[in-house]
């Protein structure tokens, strides 16, 4: 106990803070987090499309037992943290493939994930039953023992985390520590399997210095778009909540909530965990609310009868605690309206009286000149907005040109895109139809045709930003001293200096984003920049604004 705590006390003092994140940070993860919930159809159509190619190669008769039980494995893949319905039909058709040919191996290895699945998602009885009495592990292919004995662990876990019976939950927690010890016997010691069971070893111990460090190497290993990061930031958010640092254990829960959106996931834990959190520590009660609500629409989706079970749990709360601050907030407007309307009272008022005394002012004057000479600095004043405004009408034309070509470069561009995609979809199902690979091959590693649409996407940028400014050749090089003003070859709309300011020129200044969409590395777009500058007449330091304002 006193080397618990002692051991919290050092990770609190030590440099783990850097690890965390001050409230602005926060701030800008849960920012993000909201820009990602925007883009979360985006994230599953990518996944969807991933599913329906594999479902399009399943199509083909001329696949072998074994390579239509593979595809059906990455299915399963696919499936796992989306769909559990679907889960479970291809997991149940594999079963019945590996059945049909006598594949003892692929039986045993659908029945693995059959239970595992059972047991992720609450259903603890048919789990049970499929690992304990289903599999004969003496005659399992020995190859199976890391998956099977994740199974059991998984199971193990589950059950004892949600058993009522001290004594049941005990059993069961024992069992997680055998099949744990089991597979760190078996495993890797550098996988991230073992690292992980390392970590759930040093965290159920309260060793939170040695936890941290493990969970920390989990993170750095994936990129952050992935699943498995967010399964693992999950697992790290938990070493600052045992910590007492809810600041830290929500940058970690926004971090694998973001990861799970890009990976299009649909049964998570974070986002939950997330609402639940803020709505505790009352930092943001319209968050909460709006993703306790993403998290319920996700675990109906999932159609796993756990998910919504536990959503469910927290739900109800938040939702009265958004309700009693809407209320709350309606009071406010509702007092605030009735304010305003005493102030314009008061200022119609004043204003009747100020006109009343004016009048009066004007009937005693009769100064025909004081009053020419306000209408006389009035109509100048009139004058000045009316030359704004036409100002600003120039501005807006001209900006609302310049955005219909935008518009009209990129519809052009993803048509051409959709219909090159369409074709070559088309010629890979025929050369896979007739057996062509070798050709198909061929025409992959052939970097040809990657050169041809480089220069088509330069021509077609070329022409459109020349309808957009198509005096923008012999304004450019009126920026330039003599000597070094550009002269196009014959053909050439632009070159790479012109397209490089051009970019410039529609907003695009930081170098990468050039080189990006050029295909250059940074070091070739500076010193075409620095060069170019080099050459300006006049000072060099505001050429490129002179550029943007041409």
């Amino acid at each position: 106990m006193k080397r618990s705590g002692f051991t919290v006390i050092v990770v609190m003092l030590s440099g783990l803070h850097l690890f965390g994140s001050n409230m602005q940070q926060l701030n800008r993860l849960l920012d993000q987090l909201d820009q990602q919930l925007e883009l979360s159809a985006t994230y599953e159509q990518n996944r969807v499309q991933r599913i329906n190619a594999l479902k399009s190669v399943l199509q083909y008769p001329d696949l072998s037992a074994e390579q239509r039980y593979g595809f059906y494995q990455q299915l399963i893949d696919e499936y796992k943290a989306y769909h559990f319905d679907s889960t479970m039909h291809y997991i149940e058709a594999s079963a019945m493939l590996a059945s049909g040919i006598g594949n003892f191996k692929f039986r045993d290895q659908s029945n693995i994930r059959r239970g595992f699945i059972f047991a992720t998602s609450g259903n603890f009885l048919e789990s049970s039953d499929i690992l304990y009495n289903d599999i004969d592990s003496l005659g399992m292919d020995p190859a199976l023992f890391p998956e099977y004995y994740t199974a059991l662990q998984r199971l193990s876990a589950e059950l004892a985390e949600y058993s009522t019976d001290p004594a049941t939950q005990k059993v069961y927690a024992d069992r997680r520590v055998y099949y744990r010890n089991k597979l760190q016997g078996i495993l890797n010691p550098d996988s991230d399997e073992a690292v992980f069971y390392r970590f759930q070893e040093a965290y159920e111990k309260g060793d939170l210095l040695l936890a941290d460090s493990l969970s920390a190497m989990l993170v750095s290993r994936h990129t952050e778009s992935s699943h498995a990061y967010a399964i693992y930031a999950y697992h790290r958010s938990t070493v600052f909540q045992n910590l007492g640092d809810e600041t830290g254990q929500m940058e970690w829960l926004a971090r694998s909530a973001i990861a799970d959106i890009r990976s299009a996931v649909k049964d998570h834990a974070s986002l939950t965990r997330l609402a639940t959190v803020l709505f505790e520590t009352g930092g943001n009660i319209e968050r909460a609310f709006r993703y306790i609500d993403i998290s319920l629409a996700d675990a109906l989706f999932y159609n796993a009868k756990l998910r919504p079970w536990q959503v469910a749990g927290v739900l109800p709360q938040i939702e009265k605690a958004y309700q009693e601050k809407q209320v709350t907030q309606a009071r406010r407007v509702k007092t605030f309206l009735i304010s305003i309307s005493g102030l314009l009272l008061i200022l119609i008022l004043a204003i009747g009286y100020l006109i009343r005394q004016t009048r009066r002012t004007i009937r005693a004057h009769k100064s025909l000149r004081g009053i020419n000479k306000r209408i006389v600095l009035q109509n100048s004043e009139l004058n000045r907005v009316n030359d704004q405004l036409q100002k600003l009408n120039r501005q807006i034309a001209e900006s609302n040109r310049v955005k219909e070509g935008y518009i009209g470069l990129f519809l052009a561009i993803l048509s051409d895109n959709l219909d090159k995609m369409k074709e070559f979809r088309a010629y890979v199902k025929r050369s896979i139809r007739y057996g062509q690979v070798q050709e198909l091959n061929d025409e992959l590693n052939n970097s040809e045709w990657a050169d041809i649409e480089i220069a088509h996407f330069y021509r077609t940028f070329d022409t459109a930003f020349l309808e957009l400014y198509p005096t923008f050749v012999e304004n450019f090089n009126d920026l330039l001293v003599p000597e070094e003003r550009i002269e196009l070859k014959k053909g050439e709309l632009l070159n790479t200096e012109l397209r490089i300011f051009a970019l410039i020129r529609l907003g695009i200044k930081d170098s990468g984003r050039i080189a990006s969409l050029l295909r250059y590395s940074v070091n070739t777009i500076y010193n075409y920049r620095a060069k170019i500058k080099n050459a300006a007449r006049g000072s060099r330091d505001d050429f490129e604004e002179r550029v943007s304002s041409l």
